[in-house]
């Protein structure tokens, strides 16, 4: 991590299971190559010794896990990569590195470090379905969707802050690691517990100071007009919002691959990040970039709707 990190200590990081190998590598590559230069100070964790096989094969540099506790369960049917990520942001917290945690569905349109505004704790990207926050009509939380988490209880009060899991930035503070050695002491005797939801409930408790001994976690979600999901992004362009400023764009609500790698086309984002990510390869190896460009396969891909939709990779 030391190695990785930039001259603040700060770095940006992943899990990864390679369950869908092909389908994995298409996010990885896209992923890798959005950060642009800030790919130097991205930490991939793979976990176990084939995943990284796989990524590396592909020019992706990948670290393999072999200290996190194994997880007991799954986290609502995902794989140990769910559990594994708070583990380490606990511990590279712990080392003093300040974390972006990145899912791999995020287009990154800008530097990541940018304009990282380092007096907040902990800012996470905003999961309230709407392109706009400004009226209060807007408010209305759906972090509580059936298909999200099966062991909710949808009758009851809807969860604030609706933060998604999928993107935050902490700093290394008395508070930040106060939250992450809660929220995963929580996770951990809750393996089967969905941690989005588990987040929620968490960091709401550590929004109060108690005494000097700890002082509140100041936190908030990030603005829209920089961090969004994708179907709020072309909401915003459709609207006339302006989009000039977006940072990251999250595949989120999106759950089946043919959606998100759909949507990451239509915007142009998937042929921007495999690209970069070939022309990167390409100098690491010490070659010219092939002529035939980074997207050479064809993946037929089955939509929600029941459709297809044809992606090249």
């Amino acid at each position: 991590a030391g190695a990785v990190a930039n001259h603040a200590g700060e770095l940006i990081f992943t899990t990864v299971t390679m369950d869908r190998a092909e389908i994995q590598l298409v996010m990885l590559r896209q992923w890798f190559g959005s950060l642009k230069a800030a790919a130097c100070h991205a930490l991939l964790i793979g976990v176990d010794t084939a995943t990284c096989a796989v990524a590396r094969n592909a020019s992706l540099p990948c670290f393999v896990d072999g200290l996190a506790p194994k997880l007991r369960g799954k986290q609502n049917h995902f794989g140990p990569q769910v559990l594994m990520k708070w583990w380490y942001a606990l511990t590279l917290l712990e080392q003093e590195h300040h974390l972006i945690f990145s899912d791999c569905d995020i287009a990154w349109l800008a530097d990541p470090f940018a304009g990282w505004d380092r007096s907040f704790d902990l800012q996470g990207l905003s999961d309230v379905y709407s392109a706009n926050l400004t009226l209060s009509a807007h408010h209305e939380i759906t972090c509580n969707r059936g298909w999200m988490d099966g062991m909710y209880e949808h009758g009851r009060r809807t969860i604030y802050p609706c933060q998604s899991t999928g993107l935050w930035f902490i700093r290394d503070r008395l508070a930040s690691r106060a939250f992450l050695k809660g929220l995963y002491g929580y996770l951990s005797v809750r393996s089967n517990e969905w941690e989005q939801k588990a987040f929620q409930l968490i960091v709401m408790r550590f929004l109060v100071g108690i005494g000097d001994e700890m002082p509140p976690l100041r936190y908030r979600l990030l603005p829209h007009s920089r961090f969004v999901n994708i179907e709020m992004y072309e909401q915003r362009q459709a609207s006339g919002l302006n989009t000039s400023e977006t940072k990251a764009v999250h595949c989120g609500y999106l759950n089946t691959v043919g959606d998100k790698l759909y949507h990451l086309d239509r915007n142009g984002f998937l042929e921007h990040g495999l690209q970069a990510h070939h022309r990167m390869a390409a100098a690491i190896e010490g070659r010219l970039p092939d002529a035939s460009g980074a997207r050479t396969t064809s993946l037929s891909l089955k939509r929600k709707d029941r459709t297809f939709v044809q992606v090249m990779v």
